[in-house]
């Protein structure tokens, strides 16, 4: 019982960098390890949400049918081409906010890979020398260990 409360504080005294370095690992190694778990969530979520999609697009025609007084083909017809104004509309705000959001995006990539750039200097200029051989040599075991793994 004890290393777990001594498990939960070491958590909670971690740095936000820390913890969202952990969170964003964990589920990575998730993700490669078992990815049929999110394969099936994201099946499921689509599946669900086509359901809803029919299920209003049902509504409504029948909606528009009983109120107007249409038949069937009517309805779908009024239905069908409000969706596609609908989509036109949606992709022409994509397409007038999408240069900002690209330029907004790189430079934040940018930003954020010269800041890790900075950082991983700073580290490595901080580091004793024999730490920085322990960090070369697991470098090398690891590049050896995926070489002799991809080719045999």
């Amino acid at each position: 019982m004890s290393k777990l409360i001594d498990l939960l504080l070491k958590i909670q005294y971690l740095t936000p960098f820390q913890r969202k370095t952990y969170v964003s690992s964990g589920l990575i190694g998730s993700l490669i390890l078992v990815p049929d778990l999110y394969l099936a969530g994201a099946h499921y979520t689509l599946e669900f949400l086509h359901i809803f999609y029919e299920s209003l697009c049902f509504m409504l025609e029948e909606l528009i049918g009983h109120s107007l007084h249409l038949s069937k083909y009517h309805s779908q017809l009024i239905l069908f081409y409000a969706q596609v104004v609908i989509v036109a509309g949606l992709a022409y705000k994509i397409w007038r906010t999408a240069p900002r959001l690209y330029h907004r995006t790189t430079a934040y990539l940018r930003a954020s890979w010269l800041k890790t750039i900075k950082d991983g200097k700073q580290f490595w200029a901080e580091l004793p020398g024999r730490k920085r051989i322990k960090v070369l040599a697991g470098c090398m075991a690891g590049m050896f260990g995926l070489y002799f793994w991809a080719t045999s």
